[in-house]
């Protein structure tokens, strides 16, 4: 599904902790909202939302998955098609900008999300109940999410 982006998103600086700052802003000012399946300009899923970030701020192009063909196993199933795309961080290191973080809970479906290096490391990721959100990985943690992993992009 082709990505639609909302209207409003600024220019690229150079400066990449001023650039994420400044997309987040203005994702979060947009009012998005969370839909399974969406891809812009007005909704978007969490995968789309990666995408989207990931487009912007990096210049990647991930993966394309249609989640509503198996709601319940979209994610895992994205996230298999993306394999190639990514290298997973050792449990060692240390999360980078612009790394794609997988987070899960015991009762629902996979999650995914951008690691930015904004105010000592935060996530962002589109929440099915508060649409775009940027949260720390504690914060995460109180929310259900365990033990994210960090996925490295690899360079083609």
């Amino acid at each position: 599904m082709t990505l639609k982006l909302p209207p409003g998103l600024p220019a690229l600086t150079g400066a990449a902790r001023a650039d994420a700052a400044g997309l987040c802003e203005a994702l979060m000012r947009a009012g998005l909202r969370a839909e399974l399946g969406a891809c812009g300009p007005d909704a978007f899923d969490c995968w789309s939302m990666a995408r989207l970030i990931e487009t912007h701020l990096f210049g990647r192009a991930m993966a394309e998955v249609d989640a509503t063909a198996a709601p319940l196993k979209g994610m895992a199933a994205r996230a298999m098609q993306a394999a190639g795309q990514w290298r997973e961080r050792g449990s060692m290191e240390r999360p980078g900008h612009g790394d794609g973080v997988l987070l899960t809970t015991p009762a629902a479906r996979p999650h995914v999300g951008v690691f930015l290096d904004l105010d000592r490391g935060v996530v962002a990721h589109m929440d099915e109940h508060r649409g775009f959100s940027i949260e720390s990985l504690p914060a995460l943690k109180i929310q259900g999410y365990r033990s994210p992993r960090f996925f490295v992009w690899r360079e083609s």
